[in-house]
């Protein structure tokens, strides 16, 4: 006879020091409540969970578990075990000391899954899916999946992905399909000396994105990366293209030793432009069934036909790259007539000024009041910025930048 212990809101959090069910018996955690565990969970018997099962310890099992509407949480202060062979839930939350490590073969989040702390860690066997409708909460450096992360069905599609403590998410702003299963990792380092096409200065080794469309079908979508701890000025091998402005651009190949092409640039945000950013392709990414992408960041000459602008919103005196270390206008087809260029501090004082846009462009502010001479401090500093493109279209912008001593 199967002995049943059931969890109710009557009751909306019980807490045992460990738990261990035993082959005969069923736990039933109810819709509201919460049972948690602050040693091991050993399961030999079934558990149903609709409500939330918190563990502190590992959860080891060879019996089974039904939780497609349940909740998991893994919140312990060092390393934990999930269950290993196959698992569903609805919502899953790491907020670990340690990494979770899931080595059996087949997990579903279906609703949610939420990174606040601590790593997800599967095996190379494993397969990790993110359901149709599962949306992706948090992820940072603090806490990402290391590993290959699969999604399932159309919409905007993020895998938080990162390895050896950088956190690199890639995200899919548009997948359209039917039955689509995309799956994305990222690795810190290109095992091969990533080689440019024509249309590139550089492709850097650092950050290697790998994604392969499982099954399904889907269109064209563009992609954004996350990147840091980059050094978009370093590369193994390098294009001699002649050129005046240069930008980040997002590369790619169909293996890690061919010719990597650039998607573009279509916006650049959260950026010093060469070691971090965000970045989303100019050019949509288009997927074969069973074929492996490979993106990385790279450097690609800027030459428009209507003129380009880049303030930067960050500089430092004392940075080792002495192209980071003025505060600069960046531009093509940008006209001295009419420039006009004041910085000013948080206090509303006027630190620099120049209606000279290749004076802006070549020098820049180098972080000393203009009339003083003294150096101004770490801190925010406010612009406002008026030019002329050769085309005549007139720009107004002002905005913010950091000073960092």
């Amino acid at each position: 006879m199967r002995k049943v212990i059931t969890i109710l809101l009557l009751f909306p959090s019980i807490l045992f020091g460990q738990m261990h069910i035993q082959s005969n018996a069923l736990v039933h955690v109810a819709e509201g409540a919460n049972l948690e565990v602050g040693g091991d969970l050993n399961n030999r018997g079934a558990i149903q969970n609709i409500g939330t099962i918190t563990l502190y310890k590992d959860w080891i099992t060879n019996g089974n578990f039904n939780g497609e509407l349940g909740s998991i949480q893994f919140i312990g202060i060092s390393d934990q075990l999930a269950p290993t062979g196959v698992l569903t839930t609805s919502e899953l939350i790491i907020n670990s000391l340690g990494n979770v490590s899931f080595p059996g073969s087949d997990y579903t989040v279906t609703d949610r899954l939420e990174l606040r702390f601590g790593n997800i860690v599967p095996s190379e066997s494993t397969r990790f899916v993110l359901g149709q409708n599962a949306r992706v909460l948090g992820g940072s450096v603090d806490s990402y999946f290391e590993g290959s992360l699969i999604t399932r069905g159309s919409g905007i599609k993020t895998f938080p992905v990162g390895f050896n403590g950088v956190y690199s998410p890639i995200t899919l702003l548009d997948v359209f399909g039917l039955n689509t299963e995309i799956q994305a990792s990222y690795s810190r380092e290109n095992p091969v000396d990533p080689v440019p096409g024509d249309s590139l200065l550089g492709v850097s080794h650092r950050g290697l994105w790998e994604l392969e469309l499982l099954n399904g079908g889907t269109d064209v979508t563009q992609i954004e990366l996350q990147y840091s701890e980059e050094d978009l000025s370093d590369f193994r091998i390098f294009n001699n293209i002649r050129h005046r402005v240069n930008a980040p651009a997002v590369a790619y190949a169909f293996n890690p030793e061919g010719i990597y092409e650039s998607l573009g640039i279509e916006s650049l945000v959260n950026s010093d432009t060469l070691t971090y950013g965000t970045i989303v392709s100019k050019t949509p990414l288009s997927f074969t069934l069973g074929q492996k992408v490979y993106l990385a960041m790279a450097l690609a000459p800027r030459i428009p036909t209507d003129g380009l602008y880049y303030i930067p919103e960050a500089f430092s005196p004392q940075a080792s790259d002495t192209r980071n270390q003025t505060f600069r206008v960046f531009g093509e087809g940008i006209v001295e007539q009419g420039f006009d260029l004041q910085i000013y501090n948080r206090y509303g004082v006027n630190v620099f000024s120049t209606t000279s846009f290749k004076e802006a462009n070549e020098n820049g502010w180098n972080g000393e009041n203009q009339k003083t001479g003294a150096e101004e401090p770490t801190g925010i500093y406010y612009y406002t910025v008026k030019f002329r493109f050769r085309t005549g279209l007139p720009v107004q912008k002002s905005g913010v930048f950091y000073l960092i001593r």
